[in-house]
């Protein structure tokens, strides 16, 4: 299909379970795109019958960027937008075949975004309980609207960034006791995630307008347990679109994948960093590759970073 549309944001992920990938695009002030795979190389915009085309009201926001996550542990990918000021951001719940809800308001996402123009945004989960967080990075675009809306005169492009505590059911705005970085006021539009220094949790890379590029290291105080999985091939490169099933020895089982995409204008470390919360045993890991073979690994040590080759872990049912 040949549908054109002002695309801010893209997420690749199997939204609907069929083992194909798909692809969600965010348009600014038009109906956002959900191709889904028909696996002959062909695609079919589903949105609108789908639920992810537009606001809970009905209306087209000013999509930025987006990320997909499986934020709830029901084992599918479910979708977070940035938006303009005074709409705020919206959240986009799976119910595993590919039809969304919009569940900004009720998971309390919507009302501490309201004040923000969002950009880079990803899923992440930033003290390792085992469940996914939201970081969005945020900065006006136009002048007049962030003078009416409250801002400084003297700088009045410039916003703090956001962070967002997956408690359960619902979001937690823990920005004003995230650290330093939190305070500062810049115009920030690309963010990359990753584990920059190797030391088990997510950092990010923030890109400014007007203003210094800025790393974020995450030395967050968390005494839970992670694992590091780099997902390679047969010739040893990196599977991006490789999903992996995480089942612990206590609480639910958790769905990552291998991607770079996501957030806005920017690309994503590849490898699957998963929080395990107070589970210190080995978990068992099961990787579908692209491919669509299914291993299984249960020897792999907590804390680490360990690299995974197709071709070499124990056969598993998909």
């Amino acid at each position: 299909a040949r549908r054109y549309g002002p695309a801010l944001g893209v997420s690749t992920a199997d939204f609907n379970g069929d083992g194909w990938i798909d692809i969600f695009v965010a348009n600014d002030e038009q109906e956002n795109q959900l191709w889904i795979n028909q696996q002959t190389g062909t695609f079919v915009n589903t949105a609108l019958w789908a639920g992810a085309a537009l606001g809970a009201f009905g209306e087209p926001k000013a999509n930025m960027g987006v990320d997909a996550g499986d934020f709830d542990a029901d084992g599918d990918e479910d979708l977070f937008i940035t938006e303009l000021v005074g709409q705020g951001s919206t959240l986009y719940v799976n119910d595993g075949t590919g039809v969304f809800e919009d569940q900004s308001t009720r998971a309390g996402v919507r009302h501490p975004s309201l004040p923000y123009t969002g950009f880079g945004v990803a899923w992440l989960d930033f003290d390792n309980d085992g469940w996914l967080d939201i970081l969005a990075v945020n900065g006006h675009v136009n002048r007049d609207v962030a003078i009416a809306s409250g801002a400084d005169d003297r700088f009045p492009l410039g916003q703090r960034n956001q962070l967002l505590r997956n408690v359960g059911a619902r979001f937690e705005d823990v920005t004003e006791r995230a650290g330093s970085a939190f305070d500062l006021v810049e115009v920030s539009r690309g963010a990359a995630f990753g584990d920059v220094d190797n030391d088990g949790d997510t950092d990010v890379l923030v890109a400014n307008g007007a203003g210094p590029v800025r790393l974020l290291i995450n030395n967050s105080d968390s005494r839970h347990h992670w694992l590091g999985l780099r997902l390679v091939g047969k010739h040893g490169r990196d599977m991006v679109g490789a999903r992996v099933r995480i089942t612990r020895a206590t609480g639910p089982v958790l769905w990552r994948r291998a991607r770079t995409d996501g957030s806005y204008g920017s690309a994503n470390d590849p490898r699957v960093l998963v929080g395990l919360g107070p589970s210190a045993d080995p978990p068992r890991i099961r990787v579908i590759w692209p491919g669509g073979q299914v291993e299984e690994w249960t020897t792999v040590s907590v804390d680490q970073y360990r690299t995974l080759q197709e071709g070499t872990g124990g056969t598993a049912p998909r």
